[in-house]
């Protein structure tokens, strides 16, 4: 394999860059919804996993890996939640996840 030159490499650096960004567009666009169960005072059984949320953005056409997915806290409460999802170095997506009943 030749090695490229600073301009390919340039130009792809871009291009995953232009990528990058199209996917965050259409990711910020989504609402993950999950169906849970709940106990009393509406407290959720267990949490979200980022394993979850990779397995929910596939059936919708998304690949991505779980290790790309940012949980800083547990998802385990009723209502709308924020994960970013890191597209490309900075480059991050902002995605809405709702756990409902």
């Amino acid at each position: 394999e030749k090695l490229k030159n600073k301009q390919e490499e340039k130009e792809e650096e871009q291009e995953k860059t232009v990528e990058a960004k199209k996917l965050k567009e259409e990711l910020e666009k989504l609402t993950l919804i999950f169906k849970v169960k709940t106990g009393d005072h509406d407290k959720v059984f267990g949490s979200i996993s980022a394993k979850q949320i990779k397995e929910e953005l596939l059936k919708k056409g998304y690949k991505t890996d779980k290790k790309q997915i940012e949980l800083t806290t547990q998802l385990q409460s009723l209502g709308y939640h924020k994960v970013s999802i890191i597209l490309y170095k900075d480059i991050k997506a902002e995605i809405k996840v709702q756990l409902a009943k």
